[in-house]
C-alpha cells in the first residue's frame, strides 16, 4: 500500500485511503508536509496550514484575514512548492472544509483516510483523488438483505396466521403486523 501512495504522490496525484490511519505512512519524495489534527472549521484549518507555510501563529492568521484571504494566500505560497497535507477522516470534513480543500487541491496534495461512509458533498473531492484500498479491508453493509429477509418472514408468518383466522381476530393480527412495520421503518429511518 506504502508503495502506490507513494507512486500516486509522484506522479502529482492526491490520495484517499480507506480504513488506515495514514499518518503512519512513510512518504520517500521531498515534500513539506502539513500533518493536520483538526480538519474542521474550515477557516481554522486554513489557518493552521498558513501558519507552517509562513512560520507565523495561527491565532494571528485567524483573527486578521477571512477564509478567502487565508486561502488567496496560502495558493500563492505554495505555487512553486511540493506541499503534502496529511490527515485522517475526510468523512469528518464539513461543507466549507471541503470547499476549502477543492480551492487548494490544485496548488498542494492530499494525503488522508476515510474510514466511514463519505456524504454526497465529499464527493467532488474525491473525484480528484485517487482512493485506495485493500480486499481485507473492504466491508460489507448487510443490513438491507438482513431487513429483506426479516420484512419476508413476517409477511409469510402473517399470512400463514391470518388464513387460520376470522373476523375480528384476523383484523387485530393484521393491525398488529402493520402497527409493528411502521415502527420498525421509523426506528430504522432514525438509525440512519
Amino acid at each position: 500500500m506504502e508503495k502506490l501512495i507513494n507512486e500516486h504522490l509522484e506522479n502529482g496525484r492526491s490520495v484517499a485511503v480507506r480504513y488506515r490511519d495514514v499518518t503512519e505512512y512513510d512518504i520517500n519524495a521531498d515534500y513539506e508536509i502539513i500533518y493536520l489534527e483538526i480538519i474542521n472549521p474550515a477557516k481554522e484549518t486554513a489557518a493552521m496550514i498558513l501558519s507552517e507555510l509562513i512560520e507565523s501563529s495561527k491565532t494571528t492568521i485567524y483573527s486578521k484575514y477571512t477564509l478567502n484571504e487565508i486561502t488567496r494566500t496560502i495558493k500563492k505560497r505554495t505555487k512553486n512548492r511540493d506541499v503534502l497535507i496529511v490527515f485522517n477522516d475526510l468523512q469528518d470534513l464539513s461543507r466549507s472544509s471541503t470547499r476549502f480543500f477543492l480551492d487548494i487541491i490544485s496548488e498542494v496534495q492530499i494525503l488522508c483516510s476515510i474510514r466511514a461512509e463519505t456524504k454526497g458533498y465529499h464527493t467532488k473531492l474525491l473525484n480528484n483523488m485517487k482512493v485506495l484500498s485493500l480486499e481485507e479491508d473492504e466491508v460489507t453493509d448487510i443490513k438491507i438483505p438482513l431487513i429483506i429477509m426479516g420484512g419476508l418472514i413476517a409477511f409469510l408468518l402473517y399470512l400463514k396466521i391470518a388464513m387460520g383466522l376470522t373476523g375480528t381476530v384476523a383484523y387485530l393480527v393484521l393491525a398488529s403486523v402493520w402497527f409493528g412495520t411502521i415502527i420498525a421503518r421509523t426506528l430504522l429511518w432514525i438509525a440512519s
